[in-house]
């Protein structure tokens, strides 16, 4: 079981994800042709694998991303790789504090930017539970439902 988010059009969906993630993919029309990514935590690669197989996208995403790197090092980044891959892994271990700090902003400046549907409750209860300590960082053992934030939190970074 893998916690990963969608965008359909303007809107986020975050997903628990069993074996039909493909099939998911197909019913709610995401593909890289309609801009819709899929945002995957990196430290999960048997999972992108399989993933990234169902969808046809090359499985050497290691070596591929290790090529962009190289060739392209002024501007790879993950808008980089949103331009150029359809299931994007995104490094928490690079980003975390980035993406709490804009998802802290995309929920309160100017009384927020986001909207959530009150039937997530497990949403609204994580949003509600997390807490940073203080140094930028999410505190996972105090937080509820710290897979579906961190979800949360890959969804959001290219709203600006």
């Amino acid at each position: 079981m893998a916690q990963n988010q969608y965008t359909l059009g303007q809107i986020s969906v975050s997903i628990t994800i069993h074996k039909p993630t493909v099939r998911l993919l197909d019913e709610y029309g995401i593909t890289f042709d309609s801009r819709c990514r899929v945002f995957v935590d990196s430290a999960n690669p048997s999972f992108i694998r399989a993933l990234k197989e169902g969808v046809d996208e090359d499985v050497n995403y290691v070596q591929l991303i290790a090529f962009m790197k190289k060739s392209y090092p002024s501007v790879y980044d993950l808008q980089f790789l949103h331009e150029n891959m359809f299931v994007i892994l995104v490094p928490f271990s690079k980003y975390h504090k980035e993406m709490l700090a804009h998802t802290k902003e995309m929920l309160e400046f100017r009384n927020g930017y986001v909207a959530i549907n009150p039937k997530f409750t497990q949403l609204v209860t994580a949003l509600r539970a997390a807490v940073e300590n203080g140094e930028g960082v999410l505190d996972k053992e105090a937080t509820s439902h710290d897979d579906l934030f961190d979800s949360f939190r890959m969804s959001l970074q290219f709203w600006h």
